[in-house]
């Protein structure tokens, strides 16, 4: 795909769609028909991810980057998302800072940090698509868990000192990933708490459909 247009400025839209990238994208230059070539995916949750991918994603790629992104469900993967050829694109991410091939050494990059309103987009963007809220049960009411896993160390620690700089109490669990196909250690960055949840939504405004209806539920179980 021929992508003509790219953000010329630093934007919070910009480090929204990064955040996805961080979270749920991935790119690399393979061999197509005997030329090496850069492919860049989008792939979330086939059910849980597809509203936010039709809202969201399509209408944001649509904006920087002037193309219509071809979404598509993978049953045998249970995946919901996209894929572009593109040369252009991937050496546009890269000029951002991102690497291709396995996200092992992944951080935010720091064009994204300069301000409160880069970093708080940027984290909707890694907690829309690789984020999770939990509601544990507890006696007569329910608890909040808000987390984010990553088998990247320095990205879990740059998260959780991007939470406490905003005013998010957070902490970092380490744990060892036993399935067979990924042996590694995986971080798992939590806030808890109803207090810090309410301040989580406000500031970083969750867009994806399920966190909010996750988060409604949360509400509507005090009334």
């Amino acid at each position: 795909m021929k992508i003509n247009k790219f953000p010329n400025e630093i934007t919070p839209e910009l480090a929204e769609e990064v955040g996805w990238h961080i979270g749920d994208g991935s790119m690399n230059y393979y061999n197509n028909q005997g030329k090496l070539k850069g492919i860049y995916q989008l792939r979330g949750h086939i059910e849980d991810d597809k509203e936010h991918y039709l809202q969201r994603i399509k209408p944001i790629f649509k904006s920087l980057y002037g193309i219509d992104i071809s979404l598509r469900e993978m049953p045998s993967t249970r995946v919901f998302g996209f894929q572009i050829w593109s040369n252009e694109l991937v050496k546009f991410k890269e000029s951002l800072g991102l690497k291709k091939g396995p996200k092992l050494d992944l951080i935010i990059p720091e064009i994204f940090l300069k301000d409160n309103e880069l970093k708080t987009a940027v984290i909707r963007g890694i907690f829309d698509t690789d984020g999770c809220v939990y509601l544990e049960k507890r006696i007569h009411k329910l608890y909040p868990r808000l987390e984010i896993s990553t088998i990247c160390l320095r990205l879990a620690e740059q998260l959780r000192d991007l939470f406490l700089e905003l005013g998010l109490r957070a902490t970092m669990h380490k744990e060892t990933n036993n399935r067979q196909d990924n042996r590694k250690q995986l971080y798992r960055i939590i806030i808890r708490g109803d207090e810090m949840l309410h301040k989580f939504i406000g500031l970083i405004k969750p867009a994806n459909p399920k966190h909010i209806a996750k988060y409604e539920r949360y509400r509507k179980s005090f009334k």
